[in-house]
């Protein structure tokens, strides 16, 4: 049991330190993200899901960007969210009703 318990804040620990990247509402879970191959570049995931609809620089950190793919999901456009660091595909999400941003202010928060 307590081997269990000594994993809880570990846990919240975790959760609490995932805040350095783009505003949004929540994401979905389309399918569409998880067939992107991290790593790529961005014209790999161009040739994949076509033009970016939107692109924005994280102004905390010049090397990190968000880019928004739009795909057709539920009769209504969704996008894509793909951070890429150094033009390379370090995570995605999907199931987004707007593009990404990383907001006005540049801090851990956005």
């Amino acid at each position: 049991m307590k081997p269990v318990v000594a994993l809880v804040p570990l846990c919240l620990l975790a959760a609490c330190a995932g805040g350095g990247g783009p505003r949004a509402e929540a994401p979905g879970n389309d399918g569409v993200a998880e067939r992107l191959a991290i790593g790529a570049t961005q014209a790999d995931i161009e040739a994949q899901l076509g033009l970016e609809r939107g692109f924005e620089r994280n102004p905390a950190d010049f090397d990190e960007s968000c880019v928004s793919f739009v795909y057709a999901g539920d009769g209504q456009e969704r996008f894509v969210h793909a951070i890429f660091r150094d033009n390379r595909l370090v995570r995605a999400t999907d199931g987004h009703a707007v593009l990404c941003t990383y907001g006005s202010r540049a801090s851990k928060e956005v």
